[in-house]
């Protein structure tokens, strides 16, 4: 299944144009926007804390985590794996074998999840980018639908057990419920 699902969705890759211009922008620096937005929504005093719950959230998620998983799990990426991928973004030097769960998916839904927690609305646009950040990937062909799919719920798990667990870091101001 998973390698049914890759093959469909990178099929809209390699074809040159402006679909492979979008899916190297999602895949590669939808990242900076997300960052952008969440350094933008901390500059209202009431975010603050939210914010600095994304950034552990993710940190954690993708520093601790993913490294820990990594010592058991040696997963090719696809077009280590296969020998017919449109890989458009680029070889992930040095991790070829580091395929699942991807590191892109693990931060960023980690970071999604504690926005969430404070602000639903919020939350919900860094879930949207999370996802087509995601899916990008996949047709980029620098990851499979499961290390995506692992990688965003690792993620939430990581980022919904830091900001209800850890009583620094759970919101004393729900924004927008």
């Amino acid at each position: 299944m998973d390698l049914t699902f890759f093959r469909y969705l990178n099929s809209f890759a390699g074809h040159g144009g402006m679909t492979d211009q979008v899916v190297v922008f999602l895949a590669s620096y939808l990242q900076y926007v997300l960052g952008a937005a969440l350094i933008v929504a901390a500059l209202w005093p009431r975010r603050v804390r939210m914010a600095i719950a994304a950034i552990i959230s993710a940190a954690v998620a993708r520093g601790l985590v993913k490294p820990a998983i990594l010592l058991f799990v040696h997963r090719a990426r696809p077009y280590i794996a296969l020998s017919s991928v449109h890989n458009i973004i680029g070889p992930q030097t040095g991790e070829e074998y580091q395929s699942f769960p991807s590191g892109h998916a693990i931060f960023f839904f980690a970071l999604a999840t504690a926005v969430y927690l404070y602000d639903r609305r919020l939350g919900w646009w860094f879930f949207f980018g999370a996802t087509l950040m995601g899916i990008a990937r996949i047709i980029g062909g620098i990851h499979w639908p499961s290390d995506i799919l692992g990688g965003a719920l690792i993620g939430i798990v990581v980022g919904w057990a830091l900001v209800r667990l850890v009583p620094p870091l759970r919101p004393r101001v729900l924004i927008n419920r």
